[in-house]
């Protein structure tokens, strides 16, 4: 993955100093990290091991700890294993809904950053993609619907893509400062979307959008879509 980042990107060697690499528990080893910093990279990523995880935080004294947000604290730890570069390692501690106790590692070459700083950038690594993915399956029913045939999935894959482009971009071609600005896909596909109406079209041009005036969205919607064609045009 690094390496198609870097045949794609053509990066110098004196930029690597300047690109994070945040990355999960799962690519979090101790050979991916050696590998990641040899190349001179800055990296945050959680450790992958959660027994040592819980071992570490373990030996952790209680004022070490410094709370994050409610249930959620982190500290500053030795580093236990050398990676041929300075690395720092923090253990986290949480409580799940269930009052359950959970320990991990995040290990970084971010040193001028705080530790609550470090934290925060590696809560943003991939927060709206996570956001995004959830609402395709529910908003777009991904779910439910899956094809026996290879090509017949492949082009279900594709379509599904545009489809989640389309409604993205609505947001700031067509939604913007309406009510609907903040709604998520499911919303859009199941109360926005749906509101009757006719299409006019005279040859291949679409002249004329008709709503049905009774639903309760159909004049907001009516902007919108009074947006979209003054930006489309």
């Amino acid at each position: 993955m690094v390496l198609m980042a870097e045949r794609v990107l053509h990066p110098r060697a004196h930029h690597f100093r300047h690109l994070i690499w945040r990355l999960d528990a799962g690519f979090g080893s101790d050979a991916a990290i050696k590998w990641l910093v040899a190349r001179d990279y800055q990296l945050l990523t959680k450790g992958y091991n959660s027994r040592r995880a819980a071992k570490v935080a373990s030996l952790v004294a209680n004022d070490d700890w410094h709370q994050l947000r409610p249930k959620k604290w982190i500290a500053q730890v030795p580093t236990a294993v050398r990676y041929g570069r300075r690395i720092q390692t923090l253990a986290l501690k949480w409580h799940t809904e269930s009052a359950i106790e959970r320990f991990a590692l995040l290990l970084h070459t971010l040193t001028a950053k705080t530790p609550s700083e470090v934290s925060q950038l590696y809560d943003a690594r991939g927060g709206t993609i996570e956001s995004d993915i959830k609402q395709d399956k529910l908003g777009l029913q991904l779910v439910h619907r899956r094809k026996q045939c290879w090509e017949a999935q492949e082009a279900w894959v594709i379509l599904s893509d545009l489809a989640h482009n389309l409604l993205i971009w609505s947001k700031e071609w067509m939604l913007k400062d309406s009510i609907f600005e903040s709604y998520g896909l499911l919303r859009l596909v199941q109360d926005v979307l749906v509101i009757p109406g006719s299409l006019e079209f005279k040859g291949d041009k679409l002249v004329k959008v008709s709503l049905q005036k009774t639903h309760p969205f159909a004049l907001e919607m009516q902007s919108c879509l009074q947006t979209l064609f003054k930006n489309l045009c």
